[in-house]
């Protein structure tokens, strides 16, 4: 890459950050994209992107071994640092024949609880000592935020060694009052299944798995999170959905074995959704669910559907159903009826609640 295209990169960059945006999508035959409140903004003032840019950006960002990792594998996931104050987590890909970048900001600050203005139960659910926590959502919703933020409560307020396994690193963490190690998978480890083998051995207290998307690596985790506290995040769009995307991984034989590792190991769910406020801007909402004795049955039974019913009425146990954050938002007019029922879990429950 010349250094006019790499400063032209880095003024992008600087300028996204600046305007508050999210993400940066470079694809050939279009100007740069923002994405800015959920909103996507053409930088019209910018060139249209070229295939010879786009290989001179996988060139100045992969050495060789990603290289060949992008060509069998059509598309790779890393975090870089364009600079002291520029570090993204960046997915380079193809599409229609042609290289695409997408790139998302990682503040170089670890967000607290207090930043993102979380709901106070999330300091509590730190507190605990073991037990899985899981952050789930869809893409874009900000799990890996809230569980940096949750890292960072633990690292500020006791002494834990703390062992994080990831795909890329994103939030780069400072010790404080705990050891908190990073574990980059390709570079560090070989493998999620090989550092969760290790874990208890490196003699850790708290477990950060990226993400429990692949059977192999969530009995193992579930497995230290009897005597270890683990989070991790699954992509789904409600909390009993969450339950039912673990066990939906494993065949009908080994069900049995998965529920009763879930239900004797699962703390809590903090599954969340950016959604469009009036008048602009976005705001994040929680549902959250604190296992008690009726859920562990409801696990063990597999039948997930009573889950929400659960959460809806146990309000004075510290949970919280999506229905009760929008219809709040709803009445304070913060966000607009037809959004709220758009991510409803119940549209005739918060239908009731706000006549």
């Amino acid at each position: 890459m010349s250094v006019s295209q790499e400063l032209i990169i880095k003024n992008i960059l600087t300028d996204a950050v600046k305007r508050g945006a999210s993400d940066l999508h470079f694809s050939v035959g279009n100007n740069p994209v923002l994405r800015i409140d959920d909103e996507l903004v053409s930088l019209d003032d910018q060139a249209v992107i070229t295939q010879d840019f786009m290989q001179a950006v996988v060139d100045f960002l992969l050495d060789g071994k990603n290289k060949k990792k992008l060509s069998d594998n059509k598309e790779i996931v890393l975090a870089y640092n364009f600079d002291s104050n520029l570090r993204f987590k960046i997915n380079i890909f193809y599409q229609r024949g042609f290289l695409s970048v997408s790139l998302r900001y990682i503040p170089l600050q670890v967000p607290t609880l207090e930043s993102l203005k979380l709901n106070p139960i999330l300091s509590d659910l730190v507190k605990r000592k073991s037990g899985l926590i899981i952050v789930s959502g869809p893409f874009g919703a900000g799990r890996s935020t809230t569980i940096a933020a949750l890292i960072e409560e633990i690292n500020r307020s006791r002494k834990e060694y703390i062992i994080t396994i990831e795909d890329p690193i994103e939030y780069v963490f400072t010790n404080n009052q705990s050891i908190i190690e990073q574990r980059e998978v390709g570079l560090d480890t070989n493998s999620f299944v090989e550092a969760l083998k290790y874990f208890e051995e490196e003699n850790g207290d708290v477990l950060f798995l990226e993400e429990m998307n692949k059977p192999e690596v969530i009995p193992p985790a579930l497995e230290i999170a009897r005597s270890s506290l683990v989070f991790s995040s699954v992509s789904a769009d409600s909390a009993s959905n969450t339950i039912a995307r673990i066990l939906d991984m494993f065949p009908a034989y080994d069900q049995e074995r998965v529920r009763d590792l879930l239900a004797t190991s699962l703390e809590a769910i903090i599954c969340q959704k950016v959604i469009p406020k009036i008048g602009g801007g976005v705001t994040i909402i929680q549902e959250i669910l604190i296992i008690n004795e009726a859920i562990k049955s409801i696990i063990l039974s597999g039948n997930v559907a009573g889950l929400e019913n659960i959460i809806q009425t146990s309000r004075n146990e510290g949970m919280v159903s999506f229905n009760y954050v929008l219809a709040k938002l709803v009445k304070s007019m913060e966000v607009s009826r037809e959004v709220a029922l758009d991510n409803a879990t119940d549209k005739k429950i918060l239908e009731s609640s706000l006549r």
